[in-house]
């Protein structure tokens, strides 16, 4: 009898039911958007933000650690310290290989420069650093430099023109400003600086971009004191991409290295990161508020057009129970629908987002199937809970004596 009543209710007042399950599927659809727009987010700003520069820097352990005299540091008295070029292969098998994004060694020297001693910057030039302001063209050749603004300036040379260098003429290609050292420097490919200088296979540094997570409270008290952890809390940090944890574990793939968190690009990447996920999280939630509204609205208006059958319902005997259960698995079956139709193009707006947004194609959230429905199911049953509950408290008397 119970399954009866069921469908025959369900096809009765069939216009009435599919604008119920119409306004749960368009809700759901922009709250399961915009949940996969904000699980792929962290990730694609975070390339995004490699325009900040690399958030980690790799250099020799002496070369790290700080001379203080005063509360100021100064540059340690010792030779200059270098690590191998061949070193930087052991980051292949480290346990956060995938989050390394690019690997940029570096080698930064001295050499005479038109007869005067100035920094000489070896990269590797096959592309261009998205934050560097290029004023000519870059490099195609191991014979073509670049120069810094502030070098070209003082020479009174720019692009096309030739530089010496030690015993050597490299043509200017361009000139570039990046706010650094870099702007009082020769750039040139890294083999031809290391030739250059006699330095053959060695570098000075190197700058890692790694796709990393916001730093929270466990990540700042294990850079307070790392010993303060206990072991559950050291698991934890270790196994988030923490930018702390994966220097750790770059600094302990490659000997006598030391491997630092360049805090002004991690933490600007962070905050960036952390307000665009907390925006998008928090239109998902008004979203999911206004189409659980919304989906009340219309199971309100429904349920109250069916006073007089509830009524007649409890004149003939029948429990609040099970009407109430008669009512809401109606509106379960119609938001189930609604979510599991939701899941479908929900998922395609947010792929259409993410590659709207940042070009590239969005990762698929399985997980997201299995909400989508559940999402339809609750906003249902919160919609028709409270009109139901309402109309089995009236008068059954004073409801059939006015029809």
């Amino acid at each position: 009898m119970f399954y009866r009543l069921l469908i025959e209710s369900l096809l009765r007042r069939g216009k009435r039911k599919l604008l119920a399950a119409l306004a749960v599927w368009i809700g759901m659809t922009l709250v399961v958007a915009l949940l996969a727009l904000s699980l792929d987010v962290g990730d694609k700003m975070n390339r995004e933000l490699r325009s900040f520069g690399a958030n980690i820097k790799l250099e020799p352990a002496s070369a790290a650690v700080p001379v203080r005299v005063g509360g100021h540091e100064l540059a340690a008295a010792v030779q200059p310290a270098f690590l191998q070029e061949t070193q930087l292969v052991a980051l292949k098998s480290i346990f956060w290989v995938n989050n390394i994004l690019d690997v940029s060694p570096r080698l930064w020297t001295k050499a005479k420069v038109q007869g005067r001693e100035c920094a000489l910057l070896g990269v590797t030039l096959k592309k261009r650093p998205a934050h560097w302001q290029l004023a000519g063209a870059w490099p195609s050749n191991t014979d073509e430099c670049l120069l810094g603004a502030d070098l070209a300036r003082d020479l009174r040379l720019t692009s096309g023109q030739t530089v010496r260098v030690g015993d050597s003429l490299l043509r200017i290609s361009g000139v570039v400003t990046t706010g650094g050292p870099e702007d009082t420097a020769v750039i040139a490919e890294l083999t031809t600086v290391q030739r250059l200088v006699g330095l053959e296979g060695k570098i000075s540094e190197a700058e890692i971009s790694a796709l990393t997570t916001p730093e929270n409270n466990l990540a700042e008290k294990y850079r307070l004191d790392p010993k303060s952890l206990t072991s559950a809390e050291y698991e934890r940090w270790f196994c988030t991409p923490y930018p702390g944890s994966v220097a750790a574990d770059i600094q302990k793939a490659v000997p006598g290295s030391a491997a630092r968190v360049v805090r002004r690009v991690s933490e600007s990447q962070g905050v960036v990161l952390t307000r665009i996920q907390g925006l998008v999280l928090l239109l998902a939630v008004l979203t999911l508020v206004a189409c659980t509204l919304s989906a009340m609205g219309m199971l309100t208006s429904a349920v109250l057009e069916r006073r007089t059958e509830v009524a007649l319902m409890r004149a003939i005997g029948a429990h609040g129970e099970n009407i109430l259960r008669l009512f809401l698995t109606e509106a379960g079956l119609l938001g189930l629908a609604g979510g599991t139709l939701a899941a479908a193009t929900g998922s395609w707006l947010g792929a259409w987002l993410v590659h709207a947004i940042f070009g590239s194609q969005a990762e698929t959230h399985l997980a997201l199937w299995l909400l989508a429905p559940m999402l339809g199911l609750f906003t249902a049953l919160a919609g028709s809970a409270l009109p139901v509950g309402h109309t089995l408290r009236q008068n059954t008397a004073e409801v059939l004596h006015g029809n």
